[in-house]
This record gives structure tokens, C-alpha cells and sequence, in this order.
């Protein structure tokens, strides 16, 4: 009778489920420390090719609204300065109202009238010469600005009669400002900050349909943790079982 050595099959068996049960258990343990369901090209090679696609979608469109976000930004600044000059040309009003005034001014308070305009005028004009915004002019009507704004020329404060004549350029020149400031925040508002809400609706849409593509569902994925974790163990106590049978038999025959 001839004596044969037989593979011990079931600790085989033991010992192939215990590497399925910790490749699963190290895959989980991937997912939950990254926080995504896709890691690799073999956890979902189409879910990953979609998750790129919409990954680049969601990319150009925050640049489209960074480029947007930057041009409100420069309607908003030249607006403001739009602004100034309209509260300068408030205050050069009241003084052309008191200098047109002519029973009541002396001499002196005519000069000071035309001082004061005279400082308020070289502001104005100062203020649409230097209006920059990038390095670019925005208020002199040059390419790439935002409005043509034209200088006060001729305000003079120093008589009644000429105090009287200055009223007429002045308020031509609020009119022109005012014409000027519906046009930058209807173009702010109806153009710009409508199509950057737009783009963020979208992006918003995107980023949840590549969020539930690629991202992990966290209490799905602590479960299957869980159990390939009981498994790996439970696959190392039958390991450790058969590892005892067969020192039993051992025994057994050395006696």
C-alpha cells in the first residue's frame, strides 16, 4: 500500500478567500479615505470616462465665469467713478445756483464761487483723464473703454450772467452721466450677471451629476468595509484552525 500526500484543499480555499476578502477590505479603506468611488480605471472604466467629461465641462465653465465675474468687476469700478463725477457735478450745481444769485453776492463771494468751481472742474476732468481700470482708460472713449464722458469746458462762476450760462453745460453734463450710468448697469445686469447665473446653474448641475457618479456613498460603502473586515477575520480563524489540525496529525504520527 503505497502512501500519497493530498493537498489540503479546504485551507487552499481558506487562504484564496482570505486575499478576496482583504482585496475588498483595502478597496473600501480606499474609497473612504479618498472619499471617491472611482480610484482606479478597473473600479468603473465608463463611470471614470463621464466623470473626466464632465470634470472638463465643469472647468470651462468656471472659467467662463471667472471671465464674466472679472468684467462686472470692471462695470462696477467705472460705475463708481460714474458716481463721483455725478456728486461733483451736484455740488458745481449748487455752487452755480448760489453764484447766479446776483442781488445777493459781493465781489468776494462771486471770486470764491469761482475758485471753488474752478477746483471741482479740474477734478471732473482729471477724474475721466485717469480713470483706468487694467492699465486700460474707461471713461475717455478710447477702444476698450467702458463710456465716453465728455470734460467740463467753460464753467465759469465768476458773474451772475456767466454762473447762469454754466448752469446749462452743467446740467448737460448730468444728463450725459446719468444716459452713461443706465447703460453700465443695464449692460452689468442684463448681460454679464444674467449669463454668469446661468453658467452657475449649469456648473451646479454638472458638479452633482459627477458628484453621483464619482463620489462614494459613505455609509454604503462602510458596510461592505464592515463585512469584508468580519470576513478577513473569519478567514483567519479557519486558517488558524486548519493550522492546528495539521499539527494534530503530526502529533499523531511521531508516536
Amino acid at each position: 500500500m503505497g502512501l500519497g500526500i493530498r493537498t489540503d484543499l479546504g485551507a487552499t480555499m481558506t487562504v484564496l478567500g482570505l486575499n478576496r476578502n482583504l482585496d475588498n477590505l483595502y478597496s473600501s479603506l480606499e474609497r473612504l479615505v479618498t472619499g471617491k468611488r472611482i480610484n482606479h480605471a478597473k473600479d468603473d472604466p465608463a463611470g471614470l470616462v463621464i466623470s473626466k467629461q464632465l470634470q472638463s465641462q465643469i472647468a470651462s465653465l468656471n472659467q467662463e465665469i471667472d471671465n464674466l465675474s472679472a468684467n462686472i468687476n470692471k462695470y462696477q469700478t467705472v460705475s463708481s467713478s460714474v458716481i463721483e463725477l455725478r456728486d461733483d457735478l451736484t455740488e458745481l450745481r449748487s455752487l452755480a445756483v448760489g453764484a447766479a444769485n446776483s442781488a445777493f453776492n459781493s465781489e468776494e463771494a462771486q471770486e470764491a464761487y469761482a475758485i471753488a468751481a474752478e477746483s471741482i472742474v479740474n477734478t471732473y476732468n482729471s477724474t475721466i483723464a485717469n480713470a483706468h481700470y487694467n492699465g486700460a482708460a474707461t471713461l475717455d472713449g478710447s477702444d476698450g473703454s467702458l463710456a465716453s464722458v465728455s470734460e467740463l469746458m467753460d464753467i465759469d462762476l465768476s458773474s451772475a450772467e456767466a454762473a447762469a450760462a454754466s448752469l446749462e453745460k452743467i446740467d448737460a453734463a448730468t444728463s450725459e452721466l446719468d444716459d452713461i450710468t443706465i447703460n453700465l448697469g443695464a449692460t452689468q445686469k442684463n448681460e454679464f450677471e444674467s449669463q454668469r447665473q446661468s453658467l452657475e446653474v449649469t456648473r451646479q448641475n454638472l458638479t452633482a451629476a459627477e458628484s453621483a457618479i464619482s463620489d462614494v456613498d459613505y455609509a454604503a460603502e462602510m458596510s461592505r468595509f464592515t463585512a469584508s473586515l468580519i470576513k478577513s477575520q473569519v478567514s483567519l480563524a479557519l486558517m488558524g484552525h486548519s493550522m492546528i489540525s495539521a499539527k494534530s496529525v503530526t502529533s499523531l504520527l511521531s508516536i
